[in-house]
């Protein structure tokens, strides 16, 4: 029993000294806080900021999603550049690309790449279907 009473005690005191020695937080007390004004010039400053990251991030999404980044300071162009892209499902897309002045279009699926056009194939029309006559309805008056 005394042994219990002597570890109740060392705990009573260790937690005595730890929990004195906290003081209050060293936090201003209401009202004696410094001047409220703020710097117009650190207000445009922010401003300026912000807009240029913007700005930086929409030009970068930009070029992304166009089709690569554009040449910059002399360097050569790209031969392959994408032109368009048009989602048909979920799962498929149709491509326009530019290489080298000619025209691809090529079909995206999970299954794979289908090349629909080349730059040297030729589209010939084939024969437009000519619309059917409906027939009129015969009534029972005139039979």
């Amino acid at each position: 029993m005394m042994a219990r009473d002597w570890r109740a005690a060392r705990t009573l005191v260790v937690a005595t000294i730890l929990f004195g020695q906290a003081g209050p937080a060293l936090a201003q007390k209401l009202g004696q806080g410094g001047g409220d004004d703020i710097s117009i010039w650190r207000v445009l400053g922010s401003l300026v900021v912000c807009l240029g990251l913007a700005i930086g991030a929409a030009y970068a999404l930009r070029t992304r999603f166009r089709g690569g980044v554009p040449p910059v300071f002399g360097a050569q162009e790209r031969r392959l550049k994408l032109v368009e892209t048009v989602r048909l499902s979920h799962q498929a897309d149709v491509c326009l690309m530019r290489c080298d002045e000619g025209d691809f279009i090529v079909a995206s699926t999970p299954q794979g790449l289908i090349v629909i056009s080349k730059p040297g194939d030729t589209v010939k029309p084939g024969p437009q279907p000519q619309p059917q006559p409906q027939p009129q309805p015969q009534s029972g008056a005139d039979a």
